[in-house]
């Protein structure tokens, strides 16, 4: 396969990495390769660069599995995993200005012939929790998201001048305390994107202090309600002004190529933003350097003379401008008419990835160079790598270890969060009764591609190992991925079945359980999640998309919902609770072959596994069982699994429901509603919204999500266009749902082969594809 096939997407790996399962970060320094090593596992990689603008590049490197020396330098040396298994490296360049760039590769180890290391059992105990920690039914965990008092009013000038549009600026490093009679439970600062994530607080009403700067007093700036009835939300908050005074300042910044300064990620432990300061005319600092949000906006409010002359620093790393603050009106500067400075463009473009490539030690080329979506996916139009599987939150590699030691997966975190003393895939599946450790429980199986969502060869496994199998209270499922096709024809999906089965190109296996955590969630079983490499080494982070890692547990409540987590698991240390509790409210998936590709082998064929799925299904039915308030027997999972299978033990796909058939005739063709449930919310929306609250249920509420009348334009300020279509100044929101790459793609796919059902989501949703950002680009 030369270097042009690949690019065509025609590759195996590149389709992984559309939609890839389970990656996560291995050690990121430290190798112990030279260029002058040799040896079968030496992996030596090289990028090539380019920057339009001349700028010095720098290089730092991460992989999945096994040692890389993080040098900077485009060239670098990676010491293979033991064992067999399908390997990620990373590399991300900068250009001291901004302007960053990352790109991918992907090797198989399984050629190599080594044996994936022995580890000895390991067994941790699980600390314990606060009492309303373990209690879900008291308290619950939320986020905050500061915006200036006024920023709805806020209208910002777009580059090249135009309309001008309403566009929210979330605020970074606003101070926080949440008080509690006095008491603060609670403080923090935000991020990049304005946001703070709350650990669980009991029930209550709680008073919020806050700063817009780190060198004023905390103030009041209201109040903040926790409900668990209500669900873990996303509470707003405008927060007075710490410096207010007679001048606000406002604007965008953005780079010549429509991104913006810097960047935020997690797995490089790299954040980085442009800053400005207001200075009068000879140099004299009136405010403090500000960053500027992760979607290029800022917000600076300070004392000024009120006919001055100002200026306005902007840096962005090793680059800085003066830029001229417009003069004040007749009445000089004042607070209640906020300021607009110009859009600022730094001339400055971010690096491009021309090419990446891996040698072994004889020179011969090994492994792939990963592209993220073919040309022409909807997905390419949208923001990076903070979009897709972040809109419930993202973890930290710290948190995702704190998680990880809340179920006793590890022993302890370091202060980095690299994971301590943690078990084995094989310790866990000794723990759950998988063979070879089973006794008399029955073990399900089935083999399929989830081609709707992840697009993987999925080997699944499952189990009841109640000691009472008809009273279920410890059920447990894994499932060990590996490529996907690249296209749907029966011959394709037949030789990536053959490869996953022959335990070839796996990426890694992710398990989840459904058991009893001592004193949480009131001693009634509830979900966790854990993934495995393919040496069997527990994993803190995944990369479900291609987009990058994601650390856990984020990136699983991002589709099996967590009414007990929002923005981020609390790490330990944390006010109220040292030890957080790890009940999420999370929920199993159903299996749907409505979204699957079968094997044509006698075996793997829909029918042959038919009664395996079903039986899966049942499984999942039994760990909604004990869900605490309203979300219990007659759940949206539940009813959805018993719809399936008013027949029998073969799942209908023509599955409609009554809530569907019953919406008026007048409204909708009910030839459209058909067409519309099954092609778009039957393959890409049911199965997760299954998982997250009653009122988000596509099956029971669709009269509150669908466009109350299709003949007339869906209002762009409702929930359903904000989340599908985009263009509000709530920018966190727009175009956010799907929440998936892959599920975003697959619908405009259908769409774009369609015509009509790309009508029908015009009516039914708003539009058909994304609208752009109010103002600038999609950062």
């Amino acid at each position: 396969m030369d270097e042009r096939q690949w690019r065509r997407g025609k590759g195996l790996i590149a389709n992984t990495l559309k939609a890839l399962a389970a990656l996560a970060l291995g050690s990121c320094g430290g190798g112990t390769g030279t260029l002058s090593d040799s040896g079968s596992n030496k992996t030596y990689l090289s990028v090539q660069a380019s920057d339009a603008d001349g700028d010095a590049l720098h290089y730092q490197w991460r992989v999945t599995g096994g040692t890389i020396e993080n040098r900077d330098s485009n060239q670098t040396v990676w010491t293979m995993p033991d064992g067999p298994g399908l390997h990620f490296a990373y590399v991300t360049v900068s250009d001291g200005k901004g302007g960053y760039a990352q790109q991918q590769y992907a090797v198989s180890s399984d050629s190599l012939g080594t044996d994936a290391p022995t580890r000895a059992a390991i067994t941790n105990p699980v600390p314990p929790v606060s009492d309303f920690d373990g209690d879900p039914t008291t308290g619950v965990a939320g986020r905050l998201r500061f915006v200036p008092p006024d920023s709805n009013l806020n209208l910002f000038t777009p580059f090249g001048g135009g309309p001008t549009s309403q566009r929210f600026i979330y605020l970074p490093d606003v101070q926080v305390a949440v008080e509690n009679g006095g008491t603060t439970v609670f403080s923090g600062s935000t991020d990049l994107s304005g946001e703070l994530s709350l650990p669980k607080l009991a029930n209550g009403t709680y008073t919020l202090k806050c700063s817009t700067s780190s060198s004023a007093p905390l103030a009041d700036c209201g109040s903040y309600s926790v409900n668990v009835d209500g669900g873990a939300a996303v509470s707003v908050q405008s927060p007075p002004l710490a410096n207010s005074g007679n001048l606000r300042v406002f604007g965008h910044i953005g780079l010549a190529d429509g991104g913006v300064c810097g960047t935020q990620n997690e797995y490089f432990n790299l954040q980085s933003a442009a800053t400005v300061q207001v200075l009068l005319s000879d140099g004299q600092a009136l405010s403090a350097p500000q960053r500027v949000n992760r979607f290029g906006d800022y917000a600076v409010d300070t004392n000024a003379p009120v006919n001055g002359t100002l200026q306005l620093k902007v840096v962005c790393e090793a680059f800085s401008q003066l830029v001229d603050v417009p003069p004040p009106g007749a009445a000089g500067y004042v607070a209640s008419n906020p300021v607009q400075v110009p859009p600022i463009l730094i001339p400055n473009s971010r690096p491009s990835i021309v090419k990446m490539v891996a040698n072994g030690p004889d020179g011969n080329v090994r492994g792939q160079m990963v592209e993220l979506e073919l040309p022409g996916a909807q997905s390419l139009g949208l923001p990076g790598g903070n979009h897709f599987l972040t809109y419930k939150g993202g973890d930290t590699r710290l948190s995702a270890c704190s998680y990880y030691r809340s179920l006793g997966a590890v022993g302890d975190c370091d202060s980095q969060g690299n994971l301590i003393n943690p078990i084995s895939f094989d310790d866990w599946k000794r723990q759950r009764h998988f063979a070879p450790y089973n006794g008399t429980n029955t073990e399900w199986s089935a083999t399929y591609i989830n081609k709707m969502d992840l697009n993987l060869v999925r080997r699944m496994v499952a189990t009841n190992s109640s000691p009472n199998a008809s009273i279920p209270s410890d059920i447990s499922f894994y499932v060990c991925n590996h490529p996907g096709p690249n296209g749907s024809s029966q011959q394709e999906v037949d030789d990536v079945l053959a490869t996953g089965l022959a335990d070839q190109k796996k990426v890694a296996c992710v398990a989840m359980e459904w058991s009893v955590t001592p004193n949480v969630n009131n001693g009634r079983p509830f979900t966790k999640f854990l993934t495995f490499a393919p040496d069997g080494s527990l994993l803190p982070s995944v990369n479900l998309d291609g987009r990058g890692e994601k650390y856990m547990p984020g990136a699983c409540v991002a589709c099996h919902g967590g009414g007990q987590y929002n923005g981020r698991f609390a790490q330990f240390g944390n006010a109220p609770s040292s030890n957080p509790s790890p009940y999420l409210g999370s929920g199993f998936l159903p299996f749907d072959t409505g979204n699957y590709l079968f094997g044509s082998r006698s075996d793997l064929t829909e029918q042959a596994q038919s009664e395996a799925i079903y039986q899966l299904n049942q499984l999942v039915k039994d760990t909604e069982s004990s869900k605490p308030k309203g979300d219990n027997a007659t759940s949206s999972t539940t009813q959805l699994i018993n719809n399936w299978y008013l027949s029998g033990h073969t799942l209908d796909r023509q599955y409609l429901p009554q809530a569907w058939t019953a919406l008026p005739a007048g409204q909708y063709n009910p030839d459209d509603i058909a067409l519309f449930y099954r092609q778009v919310v039957g393959s890409s929306c049911r199965t997760c919204h299954t998982s997250l609250r009653p009122q988000f249920d596509w099956d029971s509420n669709p009269s509150t999500l669908l466009n109350p009348n299709p003949a007339i334009n869906l209002d762009p300020t409702s929930t359903t266009y904000r989340h599908f279509c985009g263009g509000g100044p709530d920018i966190a929101k727009n175009a956010s749902m799907p929440n998936a790459l892959i599920s975003r793609d697959r619908v405009s796919e259908r769409a774009n082969a369609d015509p009509h059902l790309a009508t029908l989501l015009t009516q039914f949703l708003g539009c058909s594809a994304p609208v752009p950002d109010p103002a600038y680009p999609a950062r």
